[in-house]
C-alpha cells in the first residue's frame, strides 16, 4: 500500500477527525431524539394537534431564518468556539425542558419559546461543525467523509424517533435529558479539536454585510452552482411532495401509525445501505455520469407508485408495493451528496465553507416547505396516483436540467478534482 492510499485510508483515524465526528454524531443524536418528543410534549401540554404541528413549523422556520445570517458569523469567528458554545446553549435548552416537564411547570408557551429558541441558535451555529471539515480532511478524503457522515445520519434517523418514543413512554422528561447529555458529550468532543486557527494576512476584516454579500456573490457568480441549486430545489420539492402524499394518504385509509412509521425507516435504511456503496465508490466514480443516473433512478423509483391504490387493488398489496419504490429511493441520496456537495465544498475556499453551505442548502430547501401544502391540496383532487404523476413530473424536470448541463456532466471523480474548474 502506497504512502498515500495508507494516509487516505486512516483519515477517520486521526486525532483531530475522531473529536470531530464524535462532536457532529452527539449533536445529530440529540436533534433527532428530540424530534418525536417534542411534538409529543407540544400535544400533551397543549391537548391540540393544530398546536403540536405549528410548535414544529415555528422552530423549523426560525432554524432556516438563522441559519442564512449563521453562515456568515460562522466563518468569521473560530469554528470550534462555536461548536461548543452550540452544544451549551443545547444543554441549556433542552436540560430545562427536561426539568420543567418532569415538575410539571412545562407550559405550551414555555415550550414553544424553548423550541424555537434552541432550534434558532441551532440554525446560526449548526453550520460550524460541517464548515470545520473541509480545514481537518483533504480535498480527495472528502467524498469518503460525506459519505460516512450520511450513513451515520441514515442509523441516527432510524433509531431516533423509536428510541425517543420509548424514552417519553419511560417518563416524558426522559428524552430531553438524554438530549441535554448529548449536547454535553458533542461539546466536550469540540474542545478536543485542535484544528489550526486561521491566518489572516492583514488586520483588515471586512464587515458583516460584506462577508455576508460575498458568500452568495461567490455562489451566484457560478454557473455550476446556480443549475445545482435549482435543480436541487426542484428534486427536492418532488421527492418530499411524494413522501408527504403517502403519509397524507395513509392517515386517510386509518393505516396504523405503526405502518405510517414504517415508510420513513424504510428510506432511511437503504440510505445507510447507499452510504456504504457511497464510501466505496465516491472516489472511483466520475462525478458527472453518477449524478445524472441517480437522478434518472429517482424517477424510476417513484413511477411504480402510479400503479398502487387504483380501482380494485388491494391494499396490502399497494402498501408494499410504495413501501419497497419509496424505500429503494434512499439508496442514491448518500451518492449525490458525497459526490455533487463533495465536489462543491472541496472547491470551495476553506474560509467561506459556511457561507457556502447555506447558499447551497437553503435555496435547495426553499421550495420543500410547500410540499406538505401542496400534497394536501392535490390528494382531495387528483387522488393518490394523480399526486404522485405530478411530483414525478417535478422529478422528471429536475433530472432535464442535470442531464441537459454540460457542466455537471463533466465533473470528475476526486483524484481530478484539484485540477477541475467550479
Amino acid at each position: 500500500m502506497t504512502e498515500t492510499s495508507a494516509a487516505r485510508c486512516s483519515f477517520w483515524r486521526a486525532p483531530n477527525y475522531a473529536a470531530w465526528f464524535t462532536a457532529d454524531t452527539a449533536s445529530a443524536a440529540g436533534g433527532s431524539l428530540r424530534a418525536l418528543a417534542v411534538s409529543l410534549a407540544g400535544y400533551a401540554v397543549s391537548g391540540s394537534t393544530a398546536a403540536a404541528g405549528w410548535l414544529g413549523t415555528a422552530a423549523l422556520i426560525a432554524q432556516q431564518v438563522a441559519s442564512v445570517f449563521g453562515g456568515t458569523f460562522v466563518d468569521r469567528h473560530e469554528r470550534r468556539t462555536l461548536i461548543v458554545v452550540n452544544a451549551a446553549v443545547g444543554v441549556c435548552t433542552w436540560g430545562s425542558v427536561a426539568v420543567l416537564f418532569a415538575a410539571r411547570m412545562l407550559t405550551y408557551p414555555l415550550l414553544l419559546m424553548i423550541a424555537t429558541l434552541g432550534s434558532a441558535v441551532s440554525g446560526f451555529l449548526g453550520s460550524a461543525t460541517d464548515a470545520m471539515l473541509r480545514s481537518i480532511i483533504g480535498v480527495r478524503d472528502y467524498p469518503k467523509a460525506l459519505s460516512l457522515n450520511r450513513g451515520r445520519d441514515a442509523t441516527i434517523n432510524i433509531a431516533g424517533n423509536p428510541v425517543g418514543g420509548f424514552l417519553y413512554g419511560v417518563a416524558p422528561w426522559l428524552p430531553f435529558l438524554v438530549t441535554a447529555c448529548l449536547y454535553a458529550l458533542s461539546g466536550a468532543a469540540a474542545r478536543r479539536i485542535r484544528a489550526p486557527r486561521k491566518a489572516h494576512a492583514s488586520t483588515a476584516r471586512p464587515s458583516f454585510f460584506g462577508d455576508f454579500v460575498s458568500g452568495w456573490s461567490w455562489s451566484l457568480h457560478k454557473p455550476l452552482l446556480v443549475t445545482i441549486m435549482i435543480a436541487a430545489a426542484v428534486l427536492n420539492y418532488g421527492v418530499n411532495g411524494v413522501e408527504y402524499a403517502i403519509q397524507l394518504h395513509l392517515m386517510q385509509l386509518d393505516t396504523s401509525a405503526t405502518l405510517i412509521g414504517a415508510i420513513g425507516s424504510g428510506i432511511a435504511a437503504m440510505m445507510l445501505v447507499g452510504a456504504f456503496a457511497a464510501a466505496r465508490l465516491s472516489d472511483r466514480m466520475p462525478v458527472g455520469g453518477c449524478i445524472c443516473v441517480s437522478f434518472v433512478f429517482l424517477c424510476v423509483c417513484v413511477a411504480p407508485m402510479l400503479l398502487a391504490y387504483g380501482p380494485g387493488a388491494s391494499r396490502g398489496a399497494s402498501y408494499a408495493l410504495v413501501f419497497v419504490a419509496n424505500a429503494v429511493m434512499g439508496l442514491p441520496f448518500p451518492i449525490i451528496d458525497a459526490l455533487l456537495l463533495g465536489f462543491v465544498y472541496a472547491k470551495a475556499p476553506t474560509s467561506m465553507q459556511g457561507r457556502i453551505a447555506v447558499s447551497l442548502t437553503v435555496p435547495a430547501q426553499a421550495l420543500s416547505a410547500f410540499s406538505s401544502a401542496s400534497a394536501g391540496a392535490l390528494l382531495p383532487v387528483l387522488g393518490f396516483r394523480g399526486t404522485i404523476a405530478v411530483f414525478l413530473a417535478t422529478l422528471a424536470l429536475s433530472t432535464v436540467m442535470v442531464l441537459c448541463s454540460a457542466r455537471i456532466r463533466r465533473i470528475p471523480r476526486a483524484d481530478g478534482w484539484e485540477t477541475a474548474e467550479l
